[in-house]
């Protein structure tokens, strides 16, 4: 799947979710990009550019976080 399509699709279930499932998915990307890097360094991985497509999942959950928060607040 491209990038594009791929951020469209992500874009979409994200903002479906609520927070606590939001901060899971993150803490789940976050292991998965530790253990990329792990990985790299050992010199097994096989595609680098999955580092780079976690750390962009990791900031647009980043971005639903904070859309949240912001909505929160404007509703107290």
């Amino acid at each position: 799947m491209s990038n594009n399509k791929q951020a469209k699709q992500e874009r979409s279930e994200f903002g479906e979710l609520d927070v606590a499932t939001l901060k899971e998915r993150l803490e789940n990307e976050q292991k998965a990009l530790w253990k990329l890097k792990f990985d790299l360094g050992k010199r097994q991985l096989q595609d680098t550019a999955e580092i780079s497509n976690t750390r962009k999942r990791i900031a647009r959950i980043h971005t639903y976080l904070r859309q949240l928060e912001l909505k929160q607040e404007a509703g107290t």
